[in-house]
């Protein structure tokens, strides 16, 4: 009898294994269409239960949370290394699902670590032709310049800041996801 009730607990585990196995086989199969076209060291990453969406970027040396109200990832691109005007940078651009404000783009410079970050996000935006009023501010313990661009980016909202010696600059038409992804990412 006992080897029976050992048999069945078997049997049962293994079900629940495979089960479980093709649960999240099903559950991540949008992530494996957004990282097919992504570089080796980028990759979108979704919890089992699949409400939570994160970017890894082993790269460039971040990671950030994706905010919920996107219900996922609908389009990521990665953009290596380029020159334009003078600055040399990598970009991640994505697309949520859902909502308003749903689209960024980040940035990575590499620069002088003793640099201004006003003057330097005043002259970025001089050599692109935009323009914007810029403010100090603070997210958490990150100190950041932001501004708004009206008349070129269609109002989108400009957030600088820098660790050590990079330097980035996320934009998107909504503020409040720019500081939940800055709040929450390992930068």
């Amino acid at each position: 009898m006992n080897k029976k009730i050992v048999i069945l607990s078997i049997v049962i585990i293994l079900i629940l294994c495979v089960g479980g196995g093709f649960f999240w086989w099903q559950n991540q199969k949008d992530v494996r269409e957004l990282n097919k076209n992504l570089p080796e060291g980028v990759r979108v990453v979704k919890s089992l239960m699949g409400k939570e969406y994160k970017v890894v970027n082993k790269i460039d040396g971040y990671e950030f949370r994706v905010p919920k109200e996107w219900k996922g990832i609908k389009e990521i691109m990665y953009a290596p290394e380029r020159t334009e005007e003078g600055y040399t940078g990598v970009s991640i651009e994505l697309e949520g699902k859902e909502g308003v404000g749903r689209s960024v783009g980040i940035d990575r410079f590499e620069e002088d670590e003793n640099l201004n970050l006003e003057v330097w996000a005043k002259r970025f935006f001089e050599s692109f032709g935009l323009m914007g009023e810029f403010i100090q501010d603070r997210i958490e313990t990150i100190e950041i310049v932001k501004t708004q661009e009206n008349v070129h980016l269609g109002g989108d909202y400009v957030y600088f800041f820098k660790q050590g010696s990079v330097v980035f600059a996320i934009t998107s038409g909504s503020e409040e996801f720019i500081r939940e992804i800055i709040s929450n990412g390992k930068w």
